[in-house]
């Protein structure tokens, strides 16, 4: 796995099941939804496209299904650090302890920050530019998490501190025929930048990008530089 500083380390077990017995909301099953969409929508190969925590979905899909896609394009790739490979040992037993009250006792505190106000004040943390967080990206994420069942399903999603990690997806012979390029904004406050340059490392990563003055969000922030990234990864696969 890699470090913060770019450089790698060896760990010993990464744990895979969700820790809540029967949960539904695992990478698994998301990238079983990708390639059911690529099959029943698309209908043909095709391209993934992920940002942040979507990149670990992306990653397996292409993992199970080489076949159903053509590449990988990583925006700001998330590396999972409340996963128990991530964290300190010592944090983790106050890491499920905070999950657990969550999920027994947390409803209260998601309706008082399932508000446009607050959901707008966290957006301006990761986005460098801040005219980027609009009320309308507000209202597109705001909307799903006022739906019955909504709160069950963060609290659950906090909780997954298992499953699969970038670099160690990275290295699976699935992808040896994968491209994957990355990029990811320097004024990320979340994602470090040469964790995401060490990727370069791994078979399957052709390339990485960066772009100043952007955030965790560079498609957001700065789609006059990320657009062109992405349609130049697609002549590649073209190519």
């Amino acid at each position: 796995l890699g470090t913060a500083a770019g450089g790698s380390r060896r760990v010993s077990f990464v744990r895979k099941p969700h820790p809540v017995d029967g949960s539904a909301y695992n990478f698994y099953t998301w990238a079983e939804q990708l390639a059911d969409f690529a099959d029943e929508v698309v209908g043909r190969e095709c391209a993934l496209v992920a940002n942040s925590i979507g990149t670990i979905s992306a990653l397996q899909a292409a993992i199970d299904r080489p076949d159903a896609f053509s590449g990988l394009l990583t925006v700001s790739p998330n590396f999972r650090e409340l996963h128990s490979a991530e964290a300190p040992p010592l944090v983790m037993p106050a890491v499920r302890a905070v999950q657990k009250l969550l999920r027994e006792k947390g409803r209260p505190l998601f309706d008082f920050l399932a508000k446009p106000k607050t959901v707008k004040e966290i957006l301006l943390e990761p986005y460098a530019v801040s005219n980027a967080v609009t009320d309308e990206l507000v209202d597109v994420l705001l909307s799903p998490l006022l739906t019955e069942g909504a709160a069950d399903v963060v609290f659950d999603t906090l909780s997954y501190s298992a499953g699969p990690l970038p670099e160690e997806q990275l290295q699976h012979p699935s992808l040896a025929t994968v491209p994957v390029w990355a990029c990811y904004g320097l004024s990320d406050p979340w994602t470090p930048a040469a964790r995401v340059e060490a990727l370069k490392k791994l078979p399957p990563v052709e390339r990485v990008a960066s772009f100043p003055g952007v955030g965790h969000c560079p498609h957001d922030e700065a789609p006059e530089l990320v657009n062109p990234f992405v349609l130049e990864f697609l002549e590649r696969l073209r190519d």
